[in-house]
């Protein structure tokens, strides 16, 4: 049984992300929530909405505190897989939907780690091929395999951290505003080498939230509802315990990219899917995305990131609302967000960063743990 076209998205919304200390939880999934109810037209949450889906990988007390903020009381279901939780929140609410079990339901993806008193994720994994024990560390190590063989540098690291910065200012709920300069990319404070300051995402406090319901009724919320067409989840081994990993692709990238092009109906991504947005969790994350979601070949992406082909007016715009690096990292809130800005983009409500070019097709993509998971998502306008 295939999602496709059986689920449509009927309101988005988003509260502003970044250091939200003056904002709780709950204030941030009212804010996000709310938006969405005004987006839909919902004016009696109460009795059109059926369900709720929540992810959170940081909450203080666990999904329950959705329907407190909300004063929501509704069947809840919480949903956690490391940075794709948000995507797999929407992909399990859309599911419920297209089994028949409910009609409307509200989709909530937020965190708050500047609440935790650390300064960023710290994981702690063993130690078998000697790989680096922090996030940082362990998505660098595809870098100098990667370079050596294809002969990309700093330099498109630090292109692909310019254009989300750029793009990132023109989002007016994005965290960093702030516009770079190549030379500053490259100079930045060394985090894991390749990594400078400017190639690591900023982890904020965030809330997004989507509102599904079944497709052939989505018209009585909106004219212009945007229709899930796919959503796979992949999974792959642990890089320390796999002997075939090559330090040049992310396999759980590969494996959900297959299931939902094969859910949505996609052969040949490189033509049919207009916009993205990835997980720029870092900039060479970015960067291997673009070959393993099959946007291009293998070992092409400097020539496409010299080229500008990722950039809002190129031929397939990427992370068009700063993504993760400018947007912000609220873990359990960045897949709900990616398919905000799809919605946005796709329907030409995205203002100032609106693509160049028309689209009916985008995709949002997570990964996450080592990495060893990861989701994907298609949504298209037509159905």
């Amino acid at each position: 049984m295939s999602l496709k076209d059986k689920v449509a998205i009927v309101g988005v919304g988003c509260c502003q992300f970044g250091e939200n200390w003056d904002r709780s939880e709950e204030d941030m999934i009212v804010d996000a929530v709310y938006e969405a109810y005004d987006d839909a037209s919902i004016n009696d949450p109460a009795g059109q909405i059926d369900a709720i889906y929540c992810g959170s990988l940081y909450s203080k007390s666990g999904p329950v505190e959705v329907s407190e903020a909300l004063k929501l009381y509704k069947p809840l279901t919480s949903v956690m897989n490391y940075c794709a939780t948000g995507t797999e929140a929407v992909r399990a609410a859309a599911m419920s939907i297209a089994a028949g079990v409910y009609e409307t339901v509200l989709v909530v993806g937020y965190d708050k780690p500047k609440d935790r008193g650390v300064s960023g994720p710290t994981v702690n994994i063993s130690d078998v091929r000697g790989l680096p024990a922090t996030p940082a560390g362990w998505f660098a190590v595809c870098a100098q395999p990667y370079f050596e063989k294809y002969g990309a540098g700093k330099e498109h690291l630090a292109k692909i951290a310019v254009k989300n910065h750029y793009n990132g200012s023109l989002a007016p709920k994005s965290f960093l505003k702030k516009r770079i300069s190549v030379e500053e990319a490259m100079n930045g404070r060394m985090i894991s080498w390749p990594f400078g300051l400017y190639d690591c995402a900023a982890q904020t406090d965030g809330c997004a939230a989507v509102i599904l319901t079944r497709a052939d009724q989505a018209r009585s919320y909106r004219d212009n509802p945007v229709y899930i067409k796919g959503i796979g989840s992949g999974c792959a081994p642990d890089p320390n315990r796999d002997p075939t990993f090559d330090f040049r692709r992310w396999k759980p990238t590969e494996n959900a990219a297959r299931e939902a092009y094969a859910m949505a109906g996609v052969s040949n991504p490189a033509k049919e899917i207009h916009l993205a947005q990835v997980h720029d969790c870092f900039t060479l994350t970015e960067l291997l995305s673009y070959e393993d979601l099959g946007f291009i070949e293998k070992g092409e992406a400097k020539n496409y990131i010299d080229d500008g082909y990722f950039e809002l007016d190129g031929g397939l715009p990427v992370n068009t609302d700063g993504g993760l690096k400018a947007f912000g990292h609220p873990t359990g809130a960045s897949g709900v967000r990616m398919m905000v800005e799809n919605v946005l983009q796709l329907q030409k409500r995205a203002g100032e960063r609106s693509i160049r070019r028309d689209a009916t097709l985008a995709l949002s993509h997570n990964i996450g743990g080592f990495p060893t998971g990861c989701a994907v998502a298609i949504l298209g306008i037509e159905r």
